[in-house]
């Protein structure tokens, strides 16, 4: 399965990518919104993860610009951010996450949540 995580803070990009690695995940990373979305182009992912708050294109955007296109309607969204005001929450759900969890999150909780959220698509 292959996941697609766009997270501007390099330290947390990288341990996250090494723990879902060893998950046994293809992941694939990118620094902005857009530079996440020329990959998800490229790399079709399963599941994608995506902070809020980045340079160029915002994870708002991001998420906005996944659900219009019609190939990547069902893909899973989940937002790791730690801007977690409920107007926040709530547009980001509006705009189809599938997941919101707050950092710092506990890395675990992640993992769990990559696991429900694609344990439909592995079968």
């Amino acid at each position: 399965m292959k996941i697609l995580l766009v997270e501007d803070t390099a330290p947390l990009s990288e341990e996250i990518a090494s723990v879902l690695t060893m998950e046994g995940y293809h992941v694939t990373t990118a620094n902005t919104g857009s530079q996440g979305l020329a990959k998800l182009l490229d790399v079709h992912p399963d599941l994608v993860v995506t902070d809020l708050i980045m340079p160029v294109m915002d994870g708002f955007e991001l998420i906005q610009r996944i659900r219009g296109i019609p190939s990547f309607a069902a893909v899973p969204i989940v937002v790791l951010s730690a801007k977690v005001t409920l107007e926040d929450k709530q547009r980001a759900r509006n705009l189809g996450a599938s997941s919101f969890i707050q950092k710092p999150c506990k890395i675990n909780e992640l993992v769990s949540t990559i696991k429900d959220l694609l344990k439909d698509r592995a079968q």
